[in-house]
């Protein structure tokens, strides 16, 4: 299908440092400059909070927001304006530029997210602005910028913390400079026990953390007009998450509590990148960027999902297969009858097992990959900055673990057993995607005003195999325009307004791509201490596709795309940034003669409504919420600092979510979950570089349930305790 639309657009680029703009999505520009809503979080901040979640990560940007899955952010769910998180399916994310998916285009769904711990920068962009960074164009984007290699001199750092339940983190990395050559390594790993308490059972594994290491490692050959520079990423997961929660009854009792049947639930992830980037200067004013990627991702998720049990509950008789998202997990099995109640009554420990029941656990075990070039040609013509994009991309997920699964009973000491197991299975599936994009984007200045108009192209090619059997081709192609203006009040004041149309394309599924009319308009005003912001957007789709997999409480786990119809969200978010509270008055060139103590605070309001508009089938119902998407979000943060220590408490507030597209969805809860961080140099003890910390995530250890998937309810990361000590050298 080819459509052509307008679009605001607006490509960025970055004002940070000139070593990163070949890692960024700003594309020259800083936040402040963008014709939009855009954040930056640097690698002083990222450090300071400590954070190795993107959940936590992102809690300070107005317009987006997650919906945890484990409480740790393992699996990270982002979303931004009334678009659904679930598995992060409706926004790009990139890491230096280059696509994350692991299968952007053949399979939406994001198993594997980039390690944020380890960032030197974050870029988030909304809106309009995501045109230049296709192939999802309504919501925005987020790009990871990993450790840059310094061009000269050398930098070192070291941190390494400790924490509760076992919780331990190491990050160090080390770049230097020699001559025309230079290189960084970097290495980050985090282990953590699990706050879970996992019913006892002889040779169960109470286990419910996580294992995560990451390594980094860059080389480049810096020429006078010109670089050559590789990138190697590596990273493996082990973690013991698990999809069942717990009744809502089990849940007032003991939040943290685990099923014995989910004791054996583990997922093994292993991801390897690689990136091959060639730049030249072509001129005084123009420029190319080249760069030739590719990366593969297997995970093995090793969880129960159903179920045999006695029809009757008497020994040697008929049996039936019970799944776990039909238990009744809301009202604590009273609508379960027969199989489904048993099943229930057996999962939450109330009935034994017996001769002829068992438990399934499926081995999903998958492999996905992606590999292309990228290319940015970039030229200034007077009062034209023009940048010419191309990317050829090729991905796919090789499925190959149908029927393979292992056996087990429970016993009545919640003792699970292996009695039997099938490694060879039934069959799989293969997805395929080629895809080709193109982009142009010209930012023209005259006088106070900044125009951007763009074009980009999406042509995408799929095709699956199933059991060796070629299915039916199918191809989607999108052109779309792009305009937006921002205008310079004078005195560190603007406004800007844009319109664009979003895509989202299909994957191998029949469904059409999702497209919408986006509108977007703001106001920024900054000054030397502050930075204040407000947007209103407003979305309308013409079509929204919702992703099915389990994590979405979609049974049949096909991780299609489904119709939704008609839909919209609007919203406004709003942003207020001070450096210090109380920063003392203070003429032009004096010294400064304030107490040496600054007072930072940052708010960020999120306002929105995201709503289905028709009614298409059981699952999308005209005036129910799109699922998982919040109407309020507060964050406030409040620091005290000084040039030698530092303390901030921040406050998030996270809203009630709806688990379905209907009006009879299960609600989470809402609750302010409150983050405590502190530090302090040590170089007045003789330690150059050297700053110890403590932080504290959810201080008041508050308790909520955060998820209301079909297979029950879970709770939010409890109050953890970290200390430790970091080096820069």
């Amino acid at each position: 299908m080819k459509k052509t639309a307008i679009l605001i657009a607006f490509l960025s680029s970055n004002a940070f440092a000139d070593d990163l703009a070949p890692l960024s999505i700003f594309g020259g520009q800083s936040e402040s400059e963008i014709a939009g809503s855009a954040t930056y979080i640097g690698d002083d901040e990222l450090k300071k909070s400590g954070y190795t979640d993107t959940e936590r990560i992102m809690g300070r940007v107005p317009g987006v927001f997650s919906q945890t899955e484990d409480g740790l952010g393992l699996r990270t769910n982002i979303g931004m304006r009334g678009a659904n998180p679930n598995r992060t399916t409706k926004i790009n994310v990139t890491e230096d530029g280059i696509l994350q998916g692991p299968a952007v285009y053949s399979n939406s769904s994001m198993y594997f997210y980039p390690d944020a711990g380890d960032a030197e920068g974050i870029e988030v962009l909304k809106g309009a602005t995501a045109i230049g960074n296709g192939p999802r164009t309504t919501s925005g984007a987020i790009n990871y910028i990993s450790r840059s290699v310094p061009t000269e001199g050398t930098k070192g750092y070291f941190n390494q913390t400790f924490g509760d339940e076992g919780y331990l983190r190491n990050h160090a990395y080390y770049g230097a400079a020699m001559g025309n050559l230079s290189f960084v390594v970097e290495s980050h790993k985090t282990a953590y026990d699990g706050h879970k308490e996992i019913d006892a059972g002889a040779g169960n594994d109470t286990n419910s953390g996580f294992r995560k290491n990451s390594d980094l490692f860059k080389i480049r050959y810096t020429m006078p007009s010109s670089y050559m520079e590789f990138s190697s990423q590596n990273t493996s997961e082990t973690s013991h998450a698990s999809y069942i929660g717990l009744t809502r009854a089990d849940f007032a009792a003991n939040e943290n509590r685990r099923y014995s049947i989910s004791s054996k639930d583990k997922m093994d992830n292993d991801y390897h990148r690689y990136i091959f980037t060639y730049g030249m200067d072509l001129s005084p004013t123009s420029n190319l960027t080249a760069k030739i990627y590719k990366a593969k991702y297997s995970r093995n998720w090793k969880k129960v999902g159903e179920m045999t049990v006695d029809d009757d509950g008497s020994a040697g008789g008929s049996t039936s297969t019970v799944k776990m998202s039909a238990i009744d997990w809301t009202t604590n099995c009273a609508a379960d009858s027969t199989t489904e109640l048993r099943a229930c009554n057996i999962v939450t420990n109330a009935t034994a097992m017996i001769t002829g029941e068992s438990i399934k656990r499926s081995l999903g075990h998958r492999d996905y990959g992606m590999y292309g070039y990228d290319m940015r040609y970039n030229t200034i013509m007077g009062a034209h900055d023009i940048t010419i994009g191309f990317r050829s991309h090729r991905d796919y997920r090789d499925r190959h673990d149908s029927g393979i699964s292992e056996t087990y009973t429970l016993g009545s000491n919640n003792t699970m057993a292996l009695t039997a197991s099938d490694y060879v299975g039934t069959g799989g599936n293969d997805d395929f995607a080629s895809a080709e994009s193109f982009s142009i984007i010209d930012r023209i200045s005259h006088g106070n005003l900044v125009t951007t108009l763009g074009l980009r192209y999406e042509d995408v090619e799929y095709w699956e195999s199933t059991d060796g059997t070629a299915g039916t081709p199918r191809e989607n192609s999108e052109t779309m325009i792009a305009a937006s203006t921002v205008y310079n009040m004078g005195n560190g004041k603007s406004v800007f307004a844009g319109y664009s149309q979003g895509y989202m394309p299909t994957g191998v599924s029949s469904a059409l791509p999702e497209e919408s009319d986006n509108y977007e308009v703001g106001y920024r005003s900054i000054s030397a201490n502050s930075h204040m912001e407000i947007v209103g957007f407003y979305t309308d789709y013409e079509n929204l596709n919702e992703t099915c997999n389990i994590a979405a409480g979609c049974a049949d786990a096909s991780q299609d795309q489904k119709s939704a119809g008609e839909a919209h969200a609007q919203g406004i978010e709003f942003l207020y940034r001070v450096n210090n509270l109380f920063a003392a008055p203070q003429m032009k060139g004096a010294a400064n003669t304030g107490s040496g103590v600054r007072y930072p605070m940052i708010l960020a309001v999120t306002l929105q409504e995201a709503e289905h508009d028709v009614t298409t089938d059981t699952s999308f119902q005209d005036g129910a919420r799109i699922k998982y998407t919040p109407e309020e979000i507060y964050y406030l943060s409040l620091g005290m600092e000084t040039n030698s220590w530092d303390m901030n408490i921040s406050a998030k507030y996270n809203d009630e979510v709806m688990n379905t597209g209907k009006s009879t969805a299960v609600k989470t809860e809402s609750a302010w979950i409150y983050d405590f961080r502190s530090g302090m140099s040590l170089d007045g003890m003789g330690m150059q570089g050297a700053r110890a910390f403590l932080n504290v995530d959810n201080l008041f250890d508050k308790s909520y349930i955060a998820s209301a998937h079909n297979y029950g309810v879970r709770p939010n990361k409890p109050q953890t305790v970290m200390a430790g000590v970091s080096f820069d050298f």
